[in-house]
């Protein structure tokens, strides 16, 4: 299943065996000087199991040369039948990763000088026991008489030597002929190993004690019978610890106590209806409760202050949730694909992190009482979302905040946002124009487009933007990222600008004509992507700009003007050198923006030159007209800041 192999890809259990020789029933590998591992049997059933293996050798002879065994390799018998009790000779000191995984029959036997067990040894295993050499001095098996007069107990599940962990549990476990469906953590355990129960075929469920400390990564992980988790208050989860339970599980309750739930611990719990979380509860980790399908209702506990990566993503039933007044964050992705969700309010929020609602589909209302920071596109194809009512609180926002939300139709930024990244609004196609409250002294709009104060940055085109033809301001020197992504122009004219950061116009289907000024000198990657309707570009500047990529179509059929006496150095940019069409134009030697008395420098004389004009002493129209930095028709207070900034600069 496609959700297990992306967390964990586990599925692909290849063996990865490179033998040195093989010798009687097995293949081996050569690890030291005259010491080998088993690296796999000989003899491979089509099916990639092995069949009927009964014992296994200490030494074997090959080359004339006598080594000794003294492990068994990475998944040397992952799908092996043990036929009869597999004892593993006095020689043999370690079992490597996964070397069991889907391994049944009767048992295997720890040798008496067997220390060390590779990750998920026994995964998947369905053997009736695991034992141990009763000299072992790391691992050892539970007995009776090492319980309380009258406690139950399961043999044959292997254990440290000093009883205090369980380190794997034998899936196949039969009691008087039945398998064992209900493990009872005996009373002196205090720890559960890392896939202790991994893959456990029967098992329905593993009773912990108020003893037991903590639960190891993937302690549990896919045990598909698995029907009921209860964790007690002082025990600590793990990551993946019960992962993929996905068919069977429909209860989890976390005690009172319980302050984490680490990432990935209940991961595709997807028949889970019944979920009990403590009030003691902090953080719900990375996709801790991705893929709770049937899940309607979350109630935040009162002391949970972090809502990690992908924590509730893809809870497609999933109706309402109620934030307590302690959550600060909601991380990426969050409530993604959580299809059923119509109205949430986040209450206390602060920080909204990206795509926290990717493709919530049905998403109308969203109130944000205290956000301060708002990650990027949280609201990715949140297509019902029209309007959203921003708090003063508000002060940063990433890029392409409202990225493809096809239905907003207004949007405000409060004077208090400090940064807003590019794209504000791309792909917002019902939006028509982009509002800034009265009192901002970070943004402003000419025609319902979005640029800084200054005038120095276009910010953002409202995706519904209705002119065809963009003029940005003398004054504008860049091009924000994605800030006319999925635009309608067909026009651009960028006289001042400098910089175009990675994808400013890219996928604008309508651009035909595309023109910058002398003073551009970078165009960011896929600034110009998918834009094949492009059959006119003009640059202006003698050194070709560095990136100038456009599509194979654009290279092929449109015309690049460049300045008379430069075409070959345009040929030889490894870029601009593809357009098939290029002409030589005569450019005017321009001015330098904001050199209003002409002396070719930007200083504080222009600045009281454009004071002036505004306190109506200087109206000699040319001077006028070039103190209208921004384009908007009349000279005033922005004009002087966007000269400061160019002194400043």
């Amino acid at each position: 299943m496609m959700k297990k192999f992306t967390l964990l890809c586990l599925s692909a259990f290849v063996c990865l065996c490179t033998s040195a020789f093989t010798s009687g029933k097995f293949n081996y590998t050569i690890v030291g000087e005259n010491e080998v591992e088993i690296c796999q049997p000989a003899d491979i059933s089509e099916d990639g199991g092995y069949k009927d293996v009964v014992d296994l050798p200490s030494s074997v002879s090959y080359g004339g040369k006598t080594y000794t065994v003294v492990g068994i390799g990475e998944r040397a018998f992952q799908h092996a039948e043990i036929a009869s009790m597999l004892i593993l000779p006095s020689t043999y000191r370690y079992i490597g990763p996964w070397a069991f995984h889907s391994a049944y029959g009767v048992a295997v036997m720890l040798s008496e000088n067997t220390d060390s067990l590779g990750v998920g040894a026994f995964a998947y295993n369905e053997l009736n026991n695991l034992l141990c050499n009763e000299n072992n001095p790391k691992y050892s098996l539970i007995y009776s008489r090492d319980l309380p007069e009258g406690e139950t107990w399961v043999g044959g599940v292997l254990v440290t030597k000093d009883k205090e962990t369980v380190v794997a549990f034998p899936g196949g476990k039969k009691v008087n002929g039945s398998y064992v469906y209900t493990y009872n953590v005996p009373s002196i355990v205090k720890h559960i190993a890392p896939h202790a129960f991994h893959g456990a075929p029967h098992l329905k469920r593993v009773v912990f004690h108020d003893a037991v400390e903590d639960i190891g990564e993937y302690a549990c992980y896919e045990c598909l019978e698995m029907t009921r988790v209860e964790i007690p208050g002082n025990t600590k989860l793990s990551y993946a610890a019960f992962a993929a339970c996905e068919t069977n599980l429909n209860t989890i309750i976390l005690n009172e106590g319980v302050t984490e739930i680490p990432d990935y611990c209940f991961f595709d719990a997807e028949n889970c209806t019944n979920l009990q979380l403590p009030s003691t509860l902090e953080r719900i980790g990375e996709y801790a409760l991705c893929y709770f399908e049937n899940i309607t209702t979350i109630n935040l506990p009162e002391n949970l202050q972090i809502l990690d990566n992908g924590a509730l993503s893809s809870c497609t039933r999933l109706t309402t949730v109620n934030f307590n007044d302690k959550c600060r964050y909601v991380g990426p992705q969050c409530f993604a694909n959580c299809d059923a969700l119509v109205s949430i309010d986040l209450n206390k929020v602060e920080i909204l992190d990206k795509l926290a609602f990717n493709g919530c589909s049905n998403l109308t209302n969203v109130t944000l009482n205290h956000i301060t920071h708002l990650g990027r596109a949280p609201f990715y194809q949140c297509s019902k979302i029209t309007k959203i009512d921003f708090p003063e609180t508000l002060v940063y926002m990433d890029p392409v905040t409202f990225m493809m939300c096809r239905g907003l139709n207004e949007l405000t930024i409060p004077a208090s946002v400090q940064y807003i990244g590019g794209g504000t609004a791309a792909g917002a196609t019902s939006l028509k124009e982009i509002a800034v409250a009265e009192g901002s002294n970070y943004f402003t709009t000419i025609d319902g487009v979005l640029y800084d104060k200054a005038l120095t940055t276009l910010v953002a085109i409202p995706g519904g933007w209705e002119p065809t033809e963009l003029n940005l301001p003398a004054s504008v020197t860049t091009i924000a990222e994605q800030a006319g992504h999925w635009c309608n122009i067909t026009k651009l004219n960028a006289p001042g600008v400098k910089v175009l950061i990675k994808s400013a116009f890219s996928e604008c289907a309508s651009l035909e004509e595309v023109l910058l000024g002398a003073a551009c000198d970078s165009i960011g990657e896929t600034v110009f992507a998918s834009c094949t309707a492009i059959t006119k570009v003009t640059s202006l500047n003698q050194i070709p700009p560095k990136g100038g990529i456009f599509d194979d179509a654009v290279y092929n059929a449109a015309t690049l003007y460049v300045p008379r006496g430069y075409k070959e150095a345009y040929q030889a940019d490894e870029n601009w050198g593809k357009f098939l069409n290029i002409e030589e134009i005569d450019v005017e030697e321009p001015g330098v923006v904001g050199d209003l008395n002409g002396d070719g420098v930007v200083d504080v004389a222009d600045v009281n030159i454009c004071i002036n004009i505004i306190l109506e002493i200087d109206n000699d129209p040319e001077v006028k007209a070039l103190a209208d930095l921004n384009g908007d028709g009349v000279v005033d207070v922005a004009d002087v800041n966007a000269i400061i900034n160019i002194i400043l600069q």
